[in-house]
């Protein structure tokens, strides 16, 4: 299991490594019915972004040192802001039950 003080470090990694950005913690974690195996979920919501794929990688690679499974969704605001309230999306489940961690919370 992962503790609390360790997802709050990852998700301010997360924000420092994404200025302006908001973290969600959504998945398990977020639910509080985490099974000893389970990752944590982050959606990490940022302004503008190149490319999801790129900025996802770069960012599991800020959380390298903390040894834990990760994943990591990266969407833009807008695509964040346009899907949220579409049920079955990912994105409509962070929404709904994730943890929101950033200046934009």
């Amino acid at each position: 299991m992962i503790t609390e003080g360790t997802i709050r470090r990852a998700a301010q990694m997360l924000l420092r490594a994404a200025p302006g950005s908001r973290v969600i913690l959504f998945g398990s974690y977020a639910r509080g019915n985490p099974a000893p195996d389970s990752d944590l979920d982050f959606m990490v919501v940022e302004p503008r972004i190149r490319s999801r794929r790129q900025e996802a990688v770069r960012l599991r690679d800020v959380l390298r040192p903390l040894r834990i499974p990760v994943d990591i969704l990266v969407v833009s605001d807008r695509a964040y802001r346009h899907w949220s309230d579409t049920p079955g999306t990912v994105l409509h489940e962070a929404a709904q039950e994730g943890r929101v961690f950033g200046p934009l919370a």
